[in-house]
């Protein structure tokens, strides 16, 4: 990247994201179980205090997005498919190619990182037998 993103990179590529997710037929209803409507904004802020923290170093992200994932007992390597494809097709339409591709990067690392979690509370919890067994310890 010849400069490093910013704050309203990060922003106009939450804030587009998120706009489309809440219409997408896959991963809207996920996230229409947690997020009431009136909640959004909210959300999107919290969702930039992330990236921010991760590019900017900021430090203002407060929360463990791991737990949030544990608790949605519906999600699937699909659901995590769906939303890189979205976020890869949003980066693209909102920022130059250098930052839309580190943004990709760090998404797909981010997706696996909580697909592999997602794998070791299933079989911590004795459940062999679940959706992210290819990212875990079990052996099909």
């Amino acid at each position: 990247m010849s400069a490093p993103l910013t704050e309203s990179d990060i922003e106009r590529v939450v804030r587009a994201f998120y706009t489309e997710v809440q219409k997408d037929d896959m991963l809207g209803p996920v996230f229409a179980q947690r997020i009431a409507p009136h909640e959004w904004d909210k959300h999107m802020d919290h969702i930039a205090d992330f990236w921010s923290s991760i590019f900017l170093k900021t430090g203002r992200f407060t929360g463990n997005p791991m737990q949030k994932h544990v608790g949605l007992s519906s999600i699937t390597p699909a659901h995590f498919t769906r939303w890189l494809d979205l976020f890869q097709r949003t980066s693209n339409s909102v920022l130059d190619a250098p930052h839309a591709k580190a943004m990709q990067e760090m998404a797909n690392r981010i997706a696996q990182s909580l697909q592999m979690g997602l794998a070791f509370h299933h079989e911590g919890a004795g459940n062999n037998n679940h959706a992210f067994k290819d990212y875990g310890l079990s052996k099909p």
